[in-house]
């Protein structure tokens, strides 16, 4: 049975037990997320089991939400469902992060050795936003016609293409 993550906790003595955490954070709860989206309707869903490797604690989970941008194709709104494990070390500062190998995605806790569950997980789900959201298929957008005005008469009527002689023409 999964437990409730605090909104702000020690990473440190989360991970003595290891508990699986489950918290449920409004997308309108995350400014900097909230700012690149059309609209912060959805929940984010994620999962977090704390642990011990070597000298330093580490969380793993997923997160799960739905992310609602602007169509890049037809600028009306598209659903963009993220669900993605995560793995993040937990260092003191900016020095210790540095230093990890570069496997690690490291997590710089407050002078307490506290984080807040919004600082946690808001920059991961903005790694997932995608650069050009779209529709999955282009006949999901409603397309906006292409071309504007007439064409002139002559192109209607079927004008002889001025490369039609070099079609005949050969080069050695």
């Amino acid at each position: 049975m999964a437990k409730a993550l605090p909104k702000r906790f020690k990473p440190d003595l989360l991970s003595r037990d290891g508990t699986l955490f489950n918290t449920v954070i409004a997308q309108s709860d995350m400014p900097r997320l909230r700012d690149i989206l059309l609209s912060a309707e959805h929940d984010i869903h994620c999962t977090a089991r704390f642990s011990r490797r070597k000298n330093v604690v580490v969380v793993s989970g997923n997160i799960k939400t739905t992310l609602t941008q602007e169509c890049q194709r037809c600028l009306k709104p598209v659903d963009v469902d993220i669900d993605v494990p995560y793995e993040l070390v937990f260092v003191d500062d900016e020095e210790r992060a540095e230093a990890l190998p570069d496997q690690y995605d490291p997590v710089i806790l407050d002078e307490h050795g506290n984080i807040q569950v919004i600082d946690l997980y808001e920059d991961e789900v903005i790694l997932h936003v995608p650069e050009v959201p779209r529709h999955s298929e282009a006949t999901s957008c409603n397309m906006v016609k292409t071309e504007f005005g007439e064409l002139p008469a002559d192109v209607q009527e079927g004008k002889p293409n001025p490369f039609d002689a070099l079609k005949d023409l050969r080069l050695h």
